[in-house]
Order: C-alpha cells, then sequence, then structure tokens
C-alpha cells in the first residue's frame, strides 16, 4: 500500500491506498469527510480509527479514518 500525502482545504493529510485514483476522486472522498466531521477539530482529539462507507456517483469507497491519516480499501463500480 502506498502513501500519498495530499494537502486540500489547508490541511494536510496522508492518504493510504493501492488503487489510481485521481485528485478530483480524493478531493471529494476528502470534503465528504470533511462534512462528516470524521477528522479531529484538535491536535489531541484523535479517535480510534472509524469506517465509512462514501457513494460518490456511480462509486463507492471504503475508507478508514485516524487522526488525518485515510486509508481507501475498497472502490467498487456500482
Amino acid at each position: 500500500m502506498e502513501v500519498y500525502p495530499f494537502h486540500h482545504r489547508n490541511l494536510l493529510f496522508n492518504i493510504f491506498t493501492d488503487f489510481d485514483l485521481t485528485f478530483k476522486e480524493i478531493r471529494e472522498i476528502l470534503d465528504y469527510l470533511l462534512e462528516a466531521k470524521a477528522f479531529p477539530q484538535e491536535e489531541n482529539d484523535a479517535e480510534d480509527g472509524r469506517i465509512f462507507d462514501i457513494r460518490l456517483g456511480p462509486v463507492q469507497y471504503t475508507v478508514d479514518v485516524l487522526g488525518y491519516e485515510v486509508v481507501i480499501y475498497q472502490r467498487t463500480e456500482i
């Protein structure tokens, strides 16, 4: 699994994935997670990992979030 540092909305994320995702897909996933308040509000607020099933158009992603690290486990065309 590769790790990709990704800057979005003035935040730095580490994206872990084996998939060849476009920048648009990554931004949409991060926007969804930001709207869902999946990331800690303060530095010491990191929770245990949380799993999200995200459906964006005809694709569903299964991701795990721990702090500002996002692991994309699955990408399924629906």
